[in-house]
């Protein structure tokens, strides 16, 4: 009767013979990391382009309150005050969604920290802050609608329902313009 090797040593004979080729060089003598495929680096885009939106949102809206309100203090003002808050929300919901969509290993995840957007300066005035921001929700619904195509069916749905809403963004902020 010959003694055979259990299962569990020969795995750990193994392994111990992995690391022991490796050497000094750790995992990476195993090869690169696989580059992420195209969905993963589209909701980077993505999370990207809202966190810019986001952003811009809370700069306007510091602007507006540090201000007193675009165009000063008073009805006007108080009512872009609400609206931007209520667009933040929104966008803060939407980063949200995104990032909750965007699972990575833990070593990818930490392995290069993606530094804060900085939005553009805010411009003066009720009119052209709002203005540009119709404009940047346009430009966003846009490009969102244009990756459609090249993300699975479920994170096209997310990015096709937040296209939606920037659209709506934008027929709110025209809105407020006229209103004043």
């Amino acid at each position: 009767m010959t003694a055979e090797p259990t299962r569990r040593l020969v795995l750990a004979a193994a392994a111990a013979g992995t690391l022991t080729l490796a050497g000094c060089k750790g995992i990476s003598v195993l090869g690169p990391l696989p580059k992420p495929g195209a969905d993963v680096v589209t909701l980077r885009r993505a999370i990207t382009a809202e966190e810019l939106m986001v952003a811009r949102y809370q700069s306007v809206q510091d602007a507006l309150t540090a201000s007193g309100g675009a165009g000063g203090p008073g009805k006007a003002g108080g009512s872009a005050r609400t609206l931007i808050a209520d667009l933040l929300a929104e966008h803060q919901a939407h980063l949200l969604q995104l990032r909750a969509r965007l699972v990575l290993p833990p070593r990818l995840a930490t392995a290069s920290p993606q530094p804060s957007p900085t939005p553009p300066p805010v411009p003066h005035g009720q009119q052209r802050i709002l203005t540009e921001l119709a404009t940047a929700e346009a430009a966003a619904s846009d490009r969102l609608i244009a990756q459609l195509a090249h993300v699975p069916p479920e994170l096209a749905q997310l990015m096709a329902s937040i296209a939606a809403s920037e659209a709506v963004h934008v027929v709110l902020l025209r809105r407020g313009k006229i209103a004043r």
